[in-house]
């Protein structure tokens, strides 16, 4: 039987040095106009689903499918080129955590994470530790953690069953 490893990423894995936020306040700018959105939202523990209903909200926007769609696209682009800008980093250990466990037969890896799934992936792969995970629980539908949690659990059972 092989146990299951489910990571979280942002102050588990790495640090981005704020990209996110920085990635979706330009975003809010490019699609809707919203000029210095600078909120106090809070993001930590929270599924992206969640943090960006509290700022549309906040702004008092109600976007449609398709400017939701752009919201996304555009957030996606800025996520890239913010992790450039700002001094993210691995955490200490991490990599050569990744190593040991991806080297044991016993054991799968996946994620748990509030990030969209898009935004999980440009971020493990701005840090090159994408190669690790195959599948996951990620934000874009749920705004409850636990929610995430039953969605990865879900996918892994799924991964070991190939």
């Amino acid at each position: 039987m092989r146990s299951i490893c489910l990571f979280d990423i942002d102050g588990t894995l790495l640090r981005t040095g704020g990209a996110g936020q920085k990635a979706m306040e330009r975003a809010l700018t490019d699609v809707f106009g919203v000029p210095d959105p600078r909120e106090d939202i809070p993001a930590a523990g929270r599924t992206d689903r969640a943090i960006t209903h509290d700022l549309f909200t906040y702004h008092d926007l109600a976007p449609n499918e398709q400017q939701w769609q752009e919201f996304q696209t555009v957030y996606f682009r800025h996520l890239s080129a913010t992790l450039a800008e700002l001094q993210g980093a691995v955490l200490p250990g991490v990599v050569g955590l990744l190593d040991h466990i991806a080297a044991r037969p016993d054991i799968s890896m996946g994620l748990l994470t509030g990030n969209f799934r898009e935004a999980a992936k440009i971020k493990l792969q701005h840090h090159a530790i994408d190669k690790h995970f195959a599948y996951g629980g990620y934000g874009d539908h749920h705004h409850d953690r636990d929610d995430v949690a039953r969605v990865a659990y879900a996918e892994a059972c799924r991964h070991l069953q190939k």
